[in-house]
């Protein structure tokens, strides 16, 4: 059984929407061409900083949902594919963008967003994908050491399980001082209390999960791919795959992060977003 709900802290501009049978969070600030974020696993929070960066606010209207079993949006009930997770965010972009936007999705949001550019093209205008998890030749090593922290949740340690995650994908010399930098105050307790949704429902989830060299020929939007400077080889093996089954993605290298590139780097990030969705305007300048 999935774990209940928990008290989530309180703010002005959260607003809910019904999707598929949940209600979802979600926050919305700035204004112009709509922007959609898609967080990853572990923790809903990790866009926040990125949301306070005016270089992005100022030019786009930019929303951050919480996805099924995170803060205060539905618990999981069963399983959730990815395919599932892609329809919550096509409704969430047809509430808030009227039916097409620029996304962008970190991790395990990436392969939402991925599944979503597939599963409704129509409402993608642009891809920014930060860092998602790919088949690259070092997956079966990269994914083996995740799931060997399955254990230490399985034992009853959801908090430890969580921290030896982020010792593997942020880097244990890395995540810690970004994280008391840049996410809200409390925020590892509230991700402690959402651990059941990446052991029970994301991660096997992630593992029927395919992408394939074949399925990336349907995606023909902009893309952009993020990886960070200090990043683990196997994401940045996803760029050079990236690159090699969508000839149309750039590259952007985030300087001074790693895998949590939206919190460790909020700035650059924010920058390379604006540099990148600039070239790709949704509505075409009128002509004299």
């Amino acid at each position: 059984m999935i774990a209940a709900s928990h008290t989530v802290r309180s703010e002005d501009n959260v607003e809910r929407l019904s999707a598929n049978g949940a209600e979802l969070e979600y926050e919305t600030r700035g204004s112009g061409e709509p922007l959609v974020l898609i967080h990853g696993a572990i923790s809903a929070e990790a866009f926040d900083a990125l949301l306070g960066e005016s270089a992005l606010a100022s030019r786009y209207q930019v929303t951050n949902y919480h996805r099924r079993g995170f803060l205060g949006s539905s618990r999981h009930n069963g399983p959730c594919s990815i395919a599932e997770q892609a329809a919550d965010a096509l409704a969430v972009i047809r509430q808030v963008a009227g039916g097409r936007g620029h996304v962008a999705g970190h991790s395990y949001g990436g392969a939402i967003l991925l599944q979503l550019a597939l599963d409704a093209p129509e409402a993608v205008h642009t891809l920014a994908l930060l860092e998602p998890p790919l088949p690259v030749p070092s997956a079966e090593a990269f994914i083996g050491r995740l799931a060997a922290t399955a254990g230490i949740y399985a034992a009853g340690d959801g908090e430890g399980a969580m921290d030896a995650f982020l010792d593997i994908v942020l880097g244990p010399s890395e995540y810690k001082e970004a994280c008391a930098r840049h996410l809200p105050e409390g925020w590892h307790e509230r991700a402690v209390a959402d651990i059941d949704t990446f052991y029970q429902v994301e991660f096997p989830a992630l593992g029927e999960w395919a992408f394939t060299r074949e399925l990336a020929q349907g995606v023909t939007q902009p893309v952009l791919s993020v990886y960070g400077a200090n990043s683990d080889p196997f994401f940045r093996e996803g760029d050079t795959l990236i690159g090699d089954w969508l000839p149309q993605a750039e590259t952007f290298v985030l300087p001074e992060a790693s895998h949590g590139l939206e919190f460790m780097n909020p700035r650059g990030m924010a920058e390379g977003l604006v540099a990148f969705l600039a070239k790709h305007p949704m509505r075409v300048p009128a002509t004299a």
